[in-house]
């Protein structure tokens, strides 16, 4: 098996998904940090060298370069034969999981990810369109998440966790890092987070430090007061 590397920052949420796969599965990898607060990933060589678009999370198997997330997740899957449920080999859940990534990012992605790129990471006024935009966006992913995707079902493929699973957790808890939950409301959605990161323990609260450390801190610097929110498992 060739050595496998990974170029990450876990503020990041795709980064995050990939690391809970690794670290749950204990599949052998090398990992660099490359700090996006601090701009490293628009400067860093052998990162550009990889993927021309400046972005983690990238992976490199060998000499093989991989640069998006999802594609990522499910390569792991299959290259390092990991347990059917991840990215099952029944066709119809593994359309359930693959339907959801092509779903995902001009959805709850887009919302949650406007939302935070433009409110805390550029620090633009909370009236501003772009982030009334994204809030509204994220609302309508969120409604058709909770009400369709997992009204009969506890994870997005079936009864078992999956990668569109961990890719999509690590999206809606982005925002833990200000104190706040956007998924309040949704009962079917509370329901999911807390039976995915029960499975996903503790290497859920693990990848997350970062993520506490900048709520707990406010880091940010957002104006937003970080609320004594601490994050409720299932035991």
């Amino acid at each position: 098996m060739s050595e496998l590397k990974l170029f990450c920052d876990l503020v990041s949420q795709p980064c995050r998904a990939i690391v809970l796969l690794l670290e749950i599965n204990n599949i052998p990898h090398q990992r660099e940090v490359i700090s996006l607060l601090k701009g490293e990933h628009r400067k860093h060589e052998e990162l550009l060298a990889a993927n021309p678009n400046k972005m983690l999370p990238v992976i490199k198997d060998g000499t093989f370069v991989i640069y998006e997330s999802a594609t990522i997740l499910r390569y792991l899957c299959s290259s390092r034969d990991l347990p059917d449920h991840w990215y099952p080999k029944d066709l119809k859940k593994r359309v359930l999981v693959d339907q959801f990534f092509d779903w995902f990012p001009t959805n709850l992605r887009k919302g949650a990810s406007g939302w935070f790129l433009n409110e805390v990471l550029l620090k633009k006024p909370s009236t501003d369109p772009l982030i009334e935009q994204s809030k509204e966006t994220l609302r309508k992913a969120l409604t058709i998440f909770n009400d369709f995707t997992l009204r009969d079902s506890k994870f997005i493929a079936g009864e078992e966790i999956s990668v569109a699973d961990i890719q999509a957790v690590c999206e809606l808890t982005q925002h833990w890092a200000i104190g706040i939950n956007i998924y309040t409301g949704y009962a079917n959605v509370e329901r999911w987070i807390a039976d995915c990161t029960k499975e996903l323990q503790p290497h859920f609260n693990n990848v997350y430090v970062e993520i506490y450390k900048m709520r707990d801190l406010g880091v940010l610097g957002t104006g937003i007061q970080p609320l004594n929110y601490t994050p409720k498992f299932n035991n």
